[in-house]
């Protein structure tokens, strides 16, 4: 069991999959062509660098954060592009925020929301850059989910421990669970 990884394939179409929803009158797409045209108003998702996360879960799996970018634009043509686009822009950032896109992923973060430099290919254009990011684990897990979950727990301490020191055991009762909370679910990234 343990938890589940994320695949890097699978998350690109399920975040690309939820912008075109959330954004029917874009153009949605991954990775920006820098040649040819673009139908406008468009955003572009990228997978912009993969760190390492700060958990390590037990279970053989690494925790990554995966930074992510959306380019908005608009064609300049457009009455008011600017504004247009930062109306994109500030929507974009509101959509992402919190949102899991339907993976096994912690809640996403918005990180900021920055104007493009100017690139000749995309002369014509106004736009913009979202950045977001998430954690999520890869790789399978070690843990299959099968075997007996304990119901009882004994604590003791060394040199105080194996069959020859059964009786020096103590049960653990009422001992707060992960994060000090009793009975309350909580959900990994």
């Amino acid at each position: 069991m343990g938890i589940k990884q994320i695949n890097i394939a699978e998350a690109h179409e399920a975040i690309v999959a939820k912008l075109k929803a959330a954004f029917p009158r874009c153009t949605v797409g991954d990775y920006r062509r820098e040649e040819g045209k673009v139908k406008a108003p468009a955003l572009a998702l990228e997978l912009s660098h993969i760190e390492p996360g700060e958990r390590d879960p037990g279970t053989g799996q690494l925790e990554v954060v995966l930074r992510w970018e959306v380019y908005p634009l608009t064609h300049f043509k457009t009455k008011n592009a600017a504004r247009e686009v930062a109306a994109l822009v500030c929507a974009v950032a509101k959509f992402v925020h919190g949102n899991r896109f339907g993976l096994p992923v912690s809640a996403a973060k918005f990180i900021g929301g920055y104007p493009e430099d100017f690139k000749p290919a995309k002369d014509g254009y106004e736009e913009w850059r979202v950045e977001f990011e998430f954690e999520a684990y890869l790789g399978e897990s070690v843990w299959d989910g099968k075997g007996v979950t304990p119901q009882t727990v004994y604590l003791s301490y060394s040199p105080l421990i194996g069959a020859a020191h059964e009786a020096d055991y103590e049960e653990v009762k009422d001992a707060p669970t992960v994060g000090g909370q009793e009975d309350e679910e909580f959900e990994l990234p």
